[in-house]
C-alpha cells in the first residue's frame, strides 16, 4: 500500500496548474496562506476529518 501525504498531492497539483494551467503564482500563494490560516483555526480538525473521509471514499473505488 502506498501512502502519500495530502500536502505532496496538493503541491504537485498546484505546480501543474501554475506550469500548464495558467494559474498565477501569487494567486496560488494567497490560497496557500488562506489554507494555512484556516487550518490553524478551530475548524482545522473538521477539515482534516472531511479530507480523511473523502480520501477513504475515493480509495474504495475499484477501476
Amino acid at each position: 500500500m502506498l501512502t502519500v501525504s495530502a500536502v505532496v498531492v496538493f503541491i504537485a497539483a498546484e505546480i501543474g496548474l501554475i506550469w500548464k494551467g495558467g494559474l498565477k503564482f501569487w494567486h496560488a500563494a494567497v490560497c496557500n496562506i488562506a489554507a494555512l490560516y484556516l487550518a490553524a483555526t478551530s475548524m482545522g480538525p473538521s477539515l482534516y476529518g472531511g479530507l480523511a473521509s473523502a480520501t477513504h471514499a475515493i480509495s474504495q473505488i475499484r477501476f
